[in-house]
């Protein structure tokens, strides 16, 4: 099963649980470029903590399906979190990451709340201090700087 969820929008959390079919695979992608092609960018944040080993034929989808989209992620995506804590699915998704190098900045962490610092700073050091902050507030990260709450209210 794969969880889409967007209520701190800008920043898609994709939660990666069990197995997937192929057919829920395509279902997936399909799904994320909707997303993707939402006005304004966005971060990925896909959680796979609770997946089980990502099959080959996927990861070839999923850097095929990147090579399509290749300008559309490079234009809208600031970047990819990835939490894995399995090293077989980080094996996995750095198959990805070889067969077709991601368009966007890409990280690796362990935990949930060390991506959702990441995907914060990524905000921020985009300019985008509203989305960075509701992050921080919502994974209970570090509080955000004086100046950067007073540039959120008005960003």
């Amino acid at each position: 099963m794969i969880l889409f969820e967007d209520t701190l929008w800008p920043l898609l959390h994709l939660k990666f649980v069990g197995e997937h079919t192929p057919e829920q695979y395509e279902q997936y992608l399909i799904r994320l470029e909707e997303c993707v092609r939402r006005p304004g960018p966005c971060i990925t944040l896909i959680d796979t903590h609770a997946a089980l080993a990502v099959p080959l034929s996927h990861c070839r989808r999923q850097a095929e399906w990147c090579r399509e989209h290749e300008a559309l992620l490079r234009e809208k995506v600031l970047g990819v979190a990835f939490v894995v804590s399995s090293t077989l699915t980080r094996l996995s998704l750095n198959v990805v990451v070889q067969l077709g190098p991601m368009p966007m900045p890409y990280t690796f962490v362990s935990h949930v709340r060390a991506a959702g610092e990441w995907a914060a700073d990524r905000f921020s050091d985009s300019g985008l201090l509203l989305p960075s902050v509701r992050i921080r507030q919502h994974f209970g990260l570090r509080p955000a700087t004086a100046s950067s709450c007073v540039g959120a209210a008005h960003g």
